[in-house]
C-alpha cells in the first residue's frame, strides 16, 4: 500500500476517484428525493435512476474505444462533460426552470462517465499498480469511494433540505472541476496496444472470446447480471421507502444511504487489510449474498433503526462484490484485452440495471417495500444457482 501511494500516477488516479466519488452516491439519493417530491411516483424515480445506468449497456463499446484511444484523454473529456452538466442543472435550478426531463437528460450524461470508469480509470490503475497489486489497488479505491459515500448522501440530504436541488449541483461542479485539474496534470498515457487497423467489431468479438475461454469470468459476469437486476435496484427505492414507509426527513433519508456507505467502507478496509488473493473468489460470493440478504432485511423492516441495521451488511457486501468483480475479471484476462473485457463487464452491469425499471413497475403495483422483498428474494435464489453452475469463480485460488 505504501508503494502504491508513493507512486505519483496512482495517487492522482486515486484522488480523481475520491473527488468525483462523493457525487456518485449523493447524486443518486438527492435525484431520487427530488423526482419523488415533484412527481410522487416511484416509477419515475426508477426511470431516472435507470437513465443514469443505461449507458452501461453499451459498456463493451467503451471498452473497445478505450483499447484504441489514449485513456488519459478519454478520462479528461468525461470529467469535463460531467462538470458542464452539473453547471447547466445548477443554472436551471437557480432560474426556477428545472424540470424532471432536464434531470433525466443530465443523468444520461453523468451515467456515461460512470460507465467508462472500469474501462478507463480502473484500467489505468491496474496498469500503474501492476497485476500483483491490482487487488490491493482496487480494494483501496473502493474503500476510499465508500468512505466518501458515508458522508455524501447525508450531506446531499442536508443541502437539499436547506437550499434545494441546485445546491447539490454546485457541489458537483466543484468536485469535478477539482478532478479535472488533477487529470490535466497527468500524462496522456499510452495509446492502446491494439492495432488501429483492426475493426472495432473484431475487438469486441475477441473480448467475448476471452469470456468463453474462462469459466471464472463467466461466473463473475453471471453474478453481476443477477445481482444488478434483482439485488442492487433496492437502492432506487431508498428515497421512496424512507419517505413513504419510514416517514423520514430528507436528511434522514440521506443517513440511510450513508449507513450503507459505512458498511461499504468497513468492508473495503477489511478487504484491503485481511483478505488474501487465495480468498478473492470466496469474498466475491460472500459479498454478493450479503447485498441480497441486506436488501431483503431492508424491505421487511418497518422501523427506521432496523432499516439502518439492515443496510450495514448490504453496504459491506457491496464493497466486497464491487472490488472483487473487477479484480477477478482483470486477473483472468490477458493484459492486452483488459480494457475490452472491462467493457464487457460494464455491459453486464448495465443489462442488470433493467432491474431498476422492473422494481419501479413492481413498486407501483404492490408497494415499494414489498417490491424490494420480492426482488431481493429472487437475488438470493439466482446467486445460489450461479454458485452451483460456476464453482470455479469461488473455488479458484488464483
Amino acid at each position: 500500500m505504501r508503494a502504491l501511494i508513493a507512486d505519483g500516477a496512482f495517487r492522482r488516479l486515486w484522488l480523481i476517484g475520491a473527488t468525483t466519488g462523493i457525487m456518485r452516491w449523493l447524486d443518486m439519493v438527492v435525484t431520487g428525493i427530488y423526482v419523488f417530491d415533484v412527481t410522487g411516483s416511484p416509477t419515475w424515480v426508477a426511470i431516472v435512476t435507470f437513465a443514469r445506468a443505461a449507458p452501461m449497456i453499451v459498456g463493451v463499446m467503451f471498452g473497445a474505444l478505450a483499447a484504441r484511444m489514449p485513456l488519459g484523454r478519454l478520462m479528461r473529456v468525461g470529467i469535463a462533460a460531467v462538470a458542464l452538466t452539473y453547471g447547466s442543472l445548477a443554472i436551471l435550478a437557480a432560474l426556477d426552470a428545472l424540470a424532471v426531463w432536464h434531470v433525466t437528460a443530465g443523468a444520461l450524461v453523468i451515467g456515461t462517465y460512470w460507465s467508462s470508469e472500469n474501462s478507463v480509470r480502473r484500467t489505468m490503475m491496474c496498469a500503474v499498480a501492476g497485476m500483483a497489486n491490482t487487488g490491493t489497488a482496487i480494494s483501496f479505491d473502493w474503500a476510499t469511494i465508500n468512505g466518501l459515500r458515508l458522508a455524501g448522501p447525508f450531506i446531499g440530504g442536508v443541502l437539499y433540505a436547506a437550499f434545494g436541488f441546485g445546491a447539490t449541483c454546485v457541489l458537483g461542479v466543484a468536485c469535478f472541476a477539482a478532478a479535472l485539474m488533477l487529470a490535466l496534470g497527468m500524462s496522456t498515457g499510452s495509446v492502446a496496444a491494439l492495432s488501429g487497423q483492426r475493426r472495432i467489431w473484431d475487438d469486441i468479438a475477441e473480448s467475448f472470446a476471452v469470456v468463453r475461454r474462462s469459466t471464472t469470468v463467466q461466473g463473475v459476469l453471471a453474478v453481476s447480471i443477477c445481482l444488478n437486476f434483482f439485488g442492487f435496484p433496492y437502492g432506487s427505492m431508498i428515497p421512496v421507502i424512507g419517505k413513504e414507509v419510514l416517514h423520514a426527513a430528507p436528511a434522514d433519508v440521506g443517513l440511510l444511504s450513508s449507513t450503507e456507505g459505512l458498511g461499504a467502507m468497513l468492508g473495503a478496509i477489511g478487504l484491503t487489510a485481511f483478505v488474501r488473493p487465495a480468498w478473492f473468489g470466496r469474498a466475491f460470493l460472500v459479498g454478493s449474498f450479503a447485498v441480497a440478504l441486506g436488501a431483503l432485511g431492508f424491505g421487511l423492516s418497518q422501523a427506521y433503526a432496523l432499516s439502518l441495521v439492515a443496510l450495514l451488511p448490504a453496504g459491506l457486501g457491496m464493497s466486497w462484490f464491487a472490488a472483487m468483480q473487477s479484480t477477478q475479471v482483470l486477473a483472468h484476462t490477458p493484459a492486452e484485452r483488459r480494457s475490452g473485457i472491462m467493457g464487457v463487464l460494464t455491459t453486464t452491469i448495465g443489462l442488470g440495471q433493467l432491474g431498476t425499471l422492473h422494481i419501479g413497475w413492481l413498486a407501483s403495483q404492490i408497494g415499494a417495500a414489498e417490491a424490494v422483498v420480492v426482488s431481493a428474494a429472487c437475488a438470493v435464489a439466482a446467486l445460489i444457482l450461479c454458485a452451483w453452475r460456476w464453482p470455479a469463480m469461488w473455488r479458484d485460488r488464483g
